[in-house]
């Protein structure tokens, strides 16, 4: 087994054959890389002559040895990846561990009010209830509000994102001549190259006022954090269900108008049904940036933590997951830093299901499509 593994290393590294002066290069390279790596953490100053002579070696290694350089790259850049997403994981868990332990299930508090819990799923019966539900004086802590407004938020977003992604992908894929296609879909991918910050500043100006006029309501809520989400999760959405409606065969398309039927009769009972999955899988992705948006709903919500009263009022307004984070940890104690490491493994598993859902689904699609179980 150990000759496997060495075999599969000198292969990765080396690739079937390699000259003794390329063993040689990627020997130095590693040992450079190593180097780089202690340095960094423990002498940081010195890092830059290392980096600075394992850049040379590289450029000399690319004119001699370019293949052998290329896949050792590739297969560092692999690891570090990898490593990088390992460290990430196991510090966010590591960080949040203190707060499960001292907090326990007092991190979901049920509110009560008037000594009777607004909640609605009999969660008291298992969680414990109180008045206050967020006092860092007090060390109680409930992340059931923010929650609870994260579900609302994503809501709406999706409710926006999905049926305006949806449209507007059946439109470039379907409708659109080629020439509007290579205009309209860069246009709407610039949109996710707009800053969030952005998003949420032209949200709570424009929409802020529209809604104080036309609903009496005081402006900042739950509603105009969801569309200007929603606005946001569109490229997603987008993008990624027309890439599924492009991957439906022609013949079915072809088919269909043969024996008949319209274009919008091909859309509806053949595109979207055999594109089904991928569209799925556009709107999770979708809803998985809105569920991870920060800035957007911070500059546009940046209230206090509580639940909205009934609990379904759009024009209440609450932090999120999100913007907890982003509105407390400057000026958070030890203790509250360790409940907001808390919200962050949150919305890391919930993301991190979504993003697997979705990629399982996709695979699905593409199995389906090339007549696959």
């Amino acid at each position: 087994m150990f000759e496997d593994v060495q075999t599969t290393f000198r292969k990765l590294t080396f690739g079937e054959d390699a000259a003794s002066g390329a063993r040689l290069l990627v020997a130095t390279m590693g040992v450079l890389l190593a180097a780089l790596t202690l340095v960094f953490l423990f002498m940081p100053a010195y890092a830059v002559p290392v980096f600075v002579a394992f850049a040379v070696v590289t450029g000399v290694g690319w004119v001699t040895h370019q293949a052998t350089v290329a896949r050792l790259l590739t297969l560092v850049a692999t690891v570090s990846t990898v490593l990088t997403v390992a460290f990430i994981t196991y510090f966010l868990f590591a960080s949040a561990f203190p707060a499960f332990v001292e907090h326990g299930r007092g991190l979901l508090i049920v509110p009560v009010e008037n000594g009777h819990t607004r909640w609605f799923f009999w969660l008291d019966a298992v969680f414990p209830a109180s008045e206050s539900t967020w006092n860092p004086a007090a060390d109680v802590y409930s992340l059931v509000p923010t929650i609870w407004a994260t579900v609302i938020v994503t809501i709406i977003a999706g409710s926006v994102a999905g049926p305006l992604g949806l449209f507007g992908a059946l439109f470039i894929a379907e409708i659109a001549s080629d020439r509007m296609r290579e205009l309209i879909k860069p246009g709407v991918e610039v949109l996710a190259g707009i800053p969030s910050i952005v998003y949420g500043f032209i949200g709570f100006q424009v929409l802020n006022g529209f809604i104080q006029t036309s609903f009496l309501d005081d402006g900042a809520s739950f509603l105009i954090a969801g569309i200007v989400v929603g606005v946001m999760a569109l490229p997603t959405v987008v993008s990624v269900a027309e890439d599924a409606l492009s991957s439906v065969p022609g013949s079915m398309r072809d088919g269909s108008i043969a024996m008949g039927a319209t274009r919008w009769q091909t859309m509806k009972s053949i595109s979207v049904p055999a594109a089904f999955s991928g569209i799925s899988a556009a709107v999770i992705l979708g809803l998985g940036r809105a569920i991870g948006e920060t800035m957007a709903v911070a500059a546009i919500m940046a209230a206090g933590v509580g639940l909205a009263n009934p609990l379904f009022d759009v024009f209440d307004a609450s932090a999120t997951l999100t913007s907890l984070i982003a509105t407390q940890y400057g000026s958070a104690s030890e203790s509250t830093l360790e409940v907001l490491f808390v919200a962050g493994v949150l919305l890391f598993a919930i993301v991190a299901t979504m993003s697997v859902v979705s990629r399982y689904i996709e695979q699905r699609m593409r199995r389906k499509l090339e007549g696959g179980q």
